[in-house]
């Protein structure tokens, strides 16, 4: 039986939240004279075909394992279940009513475009409007 702690339940929570509606790619950083293969590709037996990829919308364990495969959070769940930084460097919360949170200056999306703090604020108020008739 796996205990889990009010302090780690929120923590997971906090963590889950903040990486489905927070989410940017983040492309590996080749090392100098290594030669990539010609077709880069990923095969991934996800058991069978997503119902969305659009992260506000994702509902089902085919979805979580290509959105943990495709997007960054501000947070992310480490192999132990810790809560580790994700686009965030460091984050507070000294009052437990505000984050505060310090975004990686070499934070990309994959265009090459930094992310930037009004990209999160912008995801959360989608995933909050009803229009997005999000389950999250």
């Amino acid at each position: 039986m796996i205990n889990v702690t009010k302090k780690s339940a929120l923590a997971i929570a906090i963590g889950t939240i903040f990486g489905f509606t927070a989410l940017n790619a983040t492309a590996a950083v080749v090392p100098d004279g290594v030669k990539l293969a010609d077709k880069q590709e990923l095969v991934r037996n996800n058991g069978s075909e997503p119902q969305s990829l659009d992260p506000h919308k994702i509902e089902g364990v085919p979805e979580s394992a290509l959105a943990r495969d495709l997007f960054e959070g501000i947070t992310i769940v480490g192999p132990d279940g810790e809560i580790l930084p994700g686009s965030a460097t460091s984050w507070e919360n000294k009052d437990f009513t505000v984050w505060t949170f310090k975004i990686r200056e070499d934070a990309k999306w994959s265009n090459g475009d930094p992310v930037t703090a009004q990209d999160f604020v912008y995801s959360w108020q989608r995933l909050a409007d009803p229009n997005t008739a999000s389950t999250l």
